[in-house]
């Protein structure tokens, strides 16, 4: 039997606690819509969102309220209302930060963008590692782009030349040069010959006339920069922009890759529609190989001992056989050409300890481009181009002060080797010959036989030594700082016309043709001579070119959403002191930039400098090879002409009595380096 008064007793009861936990549950809501909330998004200062840093906010006589970062670098924290708050924010490797934040009203939602100076934390894990494009760029003022190694492994690149691929970045075009090893990209619309090249921070610059010096393989990339405008004080020596390769290294397990491409020639291509004047329909079609490339690589890395070391390398090999179309009425036969490309490269990281990390890297590469005739040029007269091109360095880095503090110092060692040799191993002992004949009153080049008339052969030997120091002067100042000094030591011999001298001579019939060519065995000692040239006074160039370069910046966290660079960079380029030149000391370079984080999602950012450029070597080695006792190119037409293969040779000419030549004087109107002011 249930007693009635028990159950409406437990029934008052639960009426009483339910009313209770509404009461609570009102009362939380209530508060809960009197606080208000704090949110934003944490980057790195080039822009990156960071993970794992712990955001608290707290108030005066309230405990404080934390969040953690995920991989956006978002955080969301609810907060008390109308009271002033402290934001820290903390995360290891980056220095911390304390900022005010103002009353919020009750529900109300500030939104806040900061970002997070980093430390010199520099074990070898984080030397390796490679930094991804952030999509705002937080840090400076610098326009241009950068390719990651993401898009340099899937945009098409023709031959694996990462070179072009950098015509995707704003501020970049195509090239128009004026020779064959001409620089393939202008910055701004600059001379291209200007551009300075650079290869993990060091020189990477041909010397005598500008451009790359060493090809290095696409696999051995990790990324690709374009600094049209940097406003940054470290990179100089161009008047226009900075294009500068960063290469791979070992990860903490082994990878790697193979390829091998070939692309077969005529199967794909078009044949010729028109056959050359006087050539064989059959014979023609049989010699057309069109254009034929085969290319294969291999490259990989990963930890050498332990986790200290680790090592990466790549080789890539190119073969080209490409027909040269016939373009003139007087053209009897297509020509070719023939290119093979080396490219190798290795890298080895060592970390002594988290604070001490050493970096040994060596590339090379070496590129032919054998001429095997084109036009009336035979084989025999056609030239080979070669590129031989070095470059070993040796850095180290040290953390010191706690990670407040790091330095890096480095040495590079690099070589280049441009010549041209004659293609089929004709010596320049042998003249060169063109064939004319008349017609019409006029006389008509139809064949060049015998061997090149062009001599050149350049050498360079670099020294470069670097050296920079960044260290945190208090609680909102980044000081960087450094020099480097690069010395060449050039060796060019080079002469306008062939040795042997060259003759131009007259078929009156008496020269054959063998299957519509000309040789230079066919040409008869008693042949009509129209005239001769020979160097009176062939010239060798064994000179130096040194640069010299300084720096100083300062990174002012005027907030940690607002960053202000000022720096100054001076540069000197010693040809300046050649000739009828005073040196060139005064090339102070301000550069400022401003860099605001408005909100999470955008930055407003501006700069302005000044920038000194570098002088190739050819402005000086031209000015002695053509000056007054440089090369003197003198021509016998006529009645003054010798007789064929008994024209006089160098080291028989006076060239006092021979009439003058070409005079150019040392700069005798000064020289001063280029410059350009820039301003975004």
């Amino acid at each position: 039997m249930t007693c009635p008064s028990h159950s409406g007793t437990h029934r008052i009861s639960r009426i009483v606690a339910l009313l209770m936990l509404l009461g609570m549950a009102v009362s939380s809501t209530a508060a809960a819509a009197q606080d208000g909330r704090v949110v934003g998004i944490v980057r790195e200062q080039g822009g990156r969102p960071l993970v794992g840093v712990i955001v608290e906010i707290s108030a005066r006589d309230r405990a404080g309220v934390a969040d953690t970062t995920g991989h956006d670098g978002a955080f969301d924290i609810p907060v008390p209302a109308d009271v002033p708050m402290t934001l820290t924010a903390k995360r290891v490797g980056f220095s911390p930060i304390t900022l005010a934040v103002e009353p919020i009203a009750a529900s109300g939602r500030r939104t806040i963008g900061f970002t997070l100076a980093s430390l010199a934390q520099l074990d070898v894990v984080t030397v390796v590692a490679e930094r991804e494009r952030p999509l705002l760029n937080t840090e400076d003022a610098a326009t241009g782009g950068t390719l990651e190694r993401r898009e340099l492994e899937r945009l098409p690149a023709d031959a694996r030349d990462p070179i072009p691929l950098a015509y995707t970045i704003p501020g970049v075009a195509a090239a128009t040069g004026f020779f064959g090893d001409a620089p393939k990209l202008t910055i701004n619309g600059a001379n291209a010959l200007y551009t300075q090249y650079s290869l993990d921070g060091l020189e990477n610059n041909e010397g005598f006339l500008g451009g790359p010096r060493v090809e290095v393989p696409l696999g051995a990339l990790a990324r690709l920069d374009v600094l049209a405008n940097t406003y940054a004080s470290e990179f100089g020596r161009s008047s226009n922009g900075v294009v500068n390769m960063t290469t791979r290294a070992g990860g903490d397990t082994w990878f790697g890759e193979a390829f091998f491409y070939n692309r077969p020639g005529l199967p794909v291509d078009a044949r010729a529609a028109t056959i050359p004047r006087g050539q064989d329909p059959g014979d023609f079609r049989r010699a057309q190989e069109g254009f034929r490339r085969s290319q294969l690589g291999i490259s990989g890395g990963g930890p050498l001992a332990g986790t200290h070391t680790r090592g990466f390398g790549a080789v890539e090999f190119t073969t080209e056989n490409e027909d040269r179309i016939t373009s003139t009425a007087s053209t009897v036969f297509t020509g070719r050409e023939v290119r093979e490309t080396w490219k190798l490269f290795g890298r080895v990281d060592h970390g002594w300890s988290p604070s001490q990390t050493t970096t040994l890297r060596s590339t090379g590469s070496f590129v032919t481009r054998a001429g095997q005739g084109s036009g009336i040029v035979a084989p025999e007269a056609d030239i080979t181009t070669e590129r031989f091109g070095t470059a070993t360095a040796l850095t180290h880095r040290s953390a010191v002060r706690a990670g407040r503090a790091s330095n890096e110092a480095s040495i590079q060692l690099s070589t280049l080797r441009w010549n041209f040799p004659p293609t089929q191993g004709a010596s320049s002992d042998r003249p060169q010959v063109t064939i004319f004949q008349a017609g019409g009153g006029d006389t008509v080049a139809v064949g060049v036989v015998g061997s090149s008339n062009f001599i050149f052969d350049e050498s360079e030997l670099q020294l470069q030594l670097r050296n920079v120091f960044e260290t945190q002067v208090g609680a909102t100042h980044r000081l960087r700082l450094g020099g480097d000094v690069a010395t060449s030591g050039f060796i060019l011999r080079a002469s306008q016309t062939n040795p042997a001298g060259s003759y131009a001579v007259l078929d009156e019939g008496n020269i054959p043709r063998r299957g519509n060519r000309y040789t230079f065995a066919d040409v008869p000692a008693d042949v009509r001579v129209l005239a001769y040239t020979v160097d009176a006074a062939q010239k060798q160039v064994d000179l130096t070119q040194t640069l010299y370069g300084a720096f100083i910046e300062d990174r002012w966290r005027v907030h940690p959403a607002l960053t202000v660079t000022a720096g100054l960079r001076w540069d000197y380029d010693d040809l300046t002191s050649r000739g009828g030149s005073a040196p060139d000391l005064n090339n102070l370079q301000p550069r400022a930039a401003v860099s605001w984080l408005v909100r999470p999602s955008m930055v407003l950012r501006g700069g302005a400098g000044l920038y000194a450029g570098r002088f190739p070597y050819a402005v000086y080695s031209d000015a002695i090879q053509f000056g007054p006792d440089g090369n003197q190119t003198v021509t016998f037409r006529g009645k003054e002409a010798p007789a064929y293969l008994r024209g006089p040779r160098t080291a028989t000419l006076d060239r006092s009595v021979l009439p003058p030549g070409e005079r150019r004087e040392l700069f005798a109107l000064g020289l001063e380096q280029p410059m350009s002011t820039q301003a975004t």
